[in-house]
């Protein structure tokens, strides 16, 4: 792996299945940012533009994370410049990625209309808080309120009687994902038909989506938030081993298959002399606070280390819980290739250069996405000059854009 004179860049051979592709990148925040960076790390010439002011994005320590591998020009999008140069842009993109609010995309009149009238084929992607219609179209919607708490899972995946405090990003980047997935399967449209398409999600869309379990079940009788002491299958929930650790185990089906095994490895054989608590679908759920004190005895009687051995000698599907920290030296995430140290734009210390970042999670041809040709974002308009150029503004015009503050060029300020 080779890095220049900055640690900007490590040359690795990665796979571009995006290669030739060009984007508008036109977002803030983290959910935007987190789809174009994955269509930047499938190969794709990302030209992320952004306000002279500089975006939101730049202030959190996961800079380099959602924009490593961009190129970058910093421009007054609303000045005679700034419309002639996003036209061009434009006009030679293959997709345009957006998550400003209604009102932001109006006023720059860069609705889909637009766009699609200066590029007719060109995918045309939002991403948005609430959705694109109804009352809160034009409401701010971050990760914490649209994602965690409109979808209920702020409050329904808490133990009852709490709220969780939910990790940030979340919605976020699997929103980002989802949008990622609906660019590429346009992509793949246009090269059969010729069309453009107009692709969007949003936050509180992904929270309802991915809660589908809970909305569905609650029709069916299920009550939430639920507690641990009376899930709604005992051995899907978690348990307190006697050396404090705890342990989660998954068994959503074949209850028979893995009850009575588990009972007897736990030493619980005569848990049920009367036959009590039967395996039948239709019982699982009333016994499950019953089975769920058993369980807890069983488990609160041995050490993590022999709990994990006799789950394994059944085959149940099981792991530790474990927090945050400890994937950094997870040798599963380590083998797989999972995460990665960068150098960072912010060290989080001093002297300390490099960070563990997460690899992007899609293997292709046998690679990990996300083993990245770029290690830092881009600085504040570090591109400037070089789009500028390629827009077909001349030198003159460019000095004067930089001159009058239209457009920001990181190299001319430094200078």
């Amino acid at each position: 792996m080779n890095t220049d004179t900055e640690g900007r860049t490590a040359q690795v051979n990665i796979p571009q299945p995006l290669k030739g592709i060009r984007v508008v990148d036109l977002t803030i925040a983290g959910a935007g940012p987190s789809c174009t960076k994955l269509l930047c790390e499938a190969g794709a010439e990302v030209i992320w533009v952004e306000a002279p002011r500089g975006a939101s994005t730049r202030e959190v320590h996961k800079y380099d994370f959602y924009t490593a591998g961009k190129k970058n020009i910093c421009i007054n999008l609303k000045t005679p410049e700034g419309r002639r140069f996003i036209e061009k842009a434009i006009a030679e993109a293959d997709v345009f990625v957006s998550n400003y609010r209604p009102k932001g995309l109006e006023s720059l009149r860069l609705t889909y209309e637009d766009v699609k009238a200066i590029r007719p084929d060109i995918i045309y992607a939002r991403l948005t808080g609430y959705g694109e219609l109804g009352p809160d179209r034009n409401s701010p919607g971050y990760d914490p309120v649209a994602f965690w708490a409109r979808g209920g899972m702020m409050r329904d995946i808490a133990e009852k009687g709490s709220l969780i405090v939910p990790p940030i990003a979340v919605g976020d980047i699997s929103s980002g994902a989802i949008l990622f997935g609906g660019i590429c399967a346009a992509l793949v449209r246009r090269m059969t038909t010729g069309e453009g398409s107009y692709v969007s999600t949003s936050l509180y869309a992904n929270s309802i989506y991915f809660n589908h379990d809970a909305l569905i079940e609650l029709q069916y009788g299920e009550e939430y938030p639920k507690s641990r002491r009376s899930p709604r299958r005992a051995l899907l929930n978690t348990y307190r081993c006697g050396d404090g650790k705890w342990i989660a185990i998954s068994v959503a089906a074949d209850w028979d298959r893995y009850f009575h095994p588990l009972m007897k490895v736990l030493g619980l054989s005569e848990y049920d002399p009367e036959g009590k608590y039967t395996c039948a679908e239709d019982t699982m759920y009333e016994n499950a606070p019953a089975v769920v004190e058993l369980l807890d005895r069983g488990f609160a009687a041995i050490d993590s280390e022999e709990a994990q051995r006799r789950l394994k000698s059944i085959d149940v599907p099981y792991s530790m819980v474990g927090g945050t920290a400890d994937i950094l030296t997870d040798p599963q995430a380590i083998a797989n290739g999972y995460i990665l140290e960068r150098e960072a734009t912010v060290p989080p210390a001093e002297g300390q250069r490099m960070i563990t970042v997460p690899a992007g999670p899609l293997k292709f041809d046998t690679q990990v996405y996300g083993t990245t040709i770029h290690t830092k974002g881009p600085r504040l308009g570090e591109n400037t000059a070089q789009i500028l150029a390629e827009a077909g503004f001349s030198e003159e015009e460019i000095r004067d854009m930089l001159a009058r503050g239209i457009a920001r060029d990181a190299g001319a300020e430094e200078n």
